[in-house]
Order: structure tokens, then sequence, then C-alpha cells
């Protein structure tokens, strides 16, 4: 007796929640190189799904103040919103927001998949691993390394402890290829 299962390459709808390092860490080439990768994203979202951008630095802010259904204005709001981000949001903390993104209300019937672009350079590692860990049985989180410094410990590790994956955008780097297949993975089913 063998179960049929959707197949792998089918897309579904999911809630996806931008989370988006915004500190003075990520100044110059790296939110340019996060600004290419969000666009490319938010024009990957399909039919059905809901999204919000969540950007983080010493406090974070949300676009839509939770999930927006999208739709052509939503995601012309959210691409201008996308255009004017600058990394000004002080220092990398990014524990409260990763927190906030985790435990505030899903939408029902819908996966939580959070994307999460950093420069990961945070002192609290282990802790935020532990949470992505905890919060992994309802949300998937699949993270972006931007910079040639990007912690390879932090960004391998959420991605690991949730059950998503990870990639690094160097400096220069061609990005399409790479956003393009992370963000496969993130409409995939589990």
């Amino acid at each position: 007796l063998l179960p049929a299962f959707p197949s792998a390459a089918a897309a579904s709808a999911s809630e996806v929640v931008f989370l988006v390092d915004r500190s003075g860490s990520m100044g110059g080439t790296s939110i340019a190189e996060v600004r290419n990768a969000l666009v490319l994203c938010l024009r990957g979202l399909t039919a059905g799904c809901r999204f919000d951008i969540v950007g983080f630095g010493s406090t974070f802010e949300s676009l839509f103040g939770g999930s927006a259904a999208y739709d052509e204005a939503h995601l012309r709001e959210a691409t201008a919103a996308v255009e004017a981000m600058k990394a000004n949001l002080g220092g990398t903390e990014v524990l409260p927001a990763l927190q906030q993104v985790l435990e505030r209300p899903g939408t029902a019937g819908l996966p939580r998949q959070v994307v999460l672009l950093t420069d990961g350079e945070v002192t609290n590692t282990d802790a935020v691993i532990a949470l992505a860990r905890q919060h992994a049985g309802h949300a998937r989180i699949f993270t972006f390394g931007i910079g040639a410094g990007a912690s390879h410990h932090l960004v391998r590790g959420i991605a690991r402890a949730s059950g998503g994956a990870a990639e690094f955008i160097s400096p220069g780097e061609r990005i399409e290829a790479k956003v393009m297949r992370q963000f496969k993975r993130v409409l995939s089913p589990a």
C-alpha cells in the first residue's frame, strides 16, 4: 500500500514572513543585495499566499502589522517599501524580532515560512537557534547569509534547526539562481 503525496515540485500557498536585517552592519552593498533578493522573492509568491516584511535592528517594524493577502495592491506597496529600505535600525538584534514573528497568530490552513536575510553578526547565536528549534513544529525558517562576513554558524544553524535551508550571497555575485532555488524550497510542501 503506497500513500499518495502531493508532488514536491508543486508550489503550495503559504504564509511567508520576510525577516530583514536592517542594522547598521548591513549598510552599503549588503542592503542593496537584500533589496534585489526581496524583489525576486516577492515576484515568486503565488496566488493564495499571504506575506509580510519585518525589518529589524535594535527595534523591529512590520510593513503590514500582520500577514496581508498576496494581491496587486499589496505587492505594489511592498515593492515600494523594499526600494526605500535602508540599513538604519541600529544594532543586530534578531532574537526579539524572530520571537515576535514566530509567536504571532498564524493564518488558518497556511503553513508559516520565514525568510531571514541577515549578515548574522549577533552575540546570542545559540539562543536564536534554540528559538528556531522550539518553533520548528509550525514554522520553517529559510535563511540568506548576506555579504562576505555572514555568520555561517548562525545562518546554517537556524535553517537546520527549523527544517529550512540556507543560502549565502557574496558581494557582487549574481543572485537570481540562488534566490529562485531557495524560494522554490520555501513554497514546496515540508
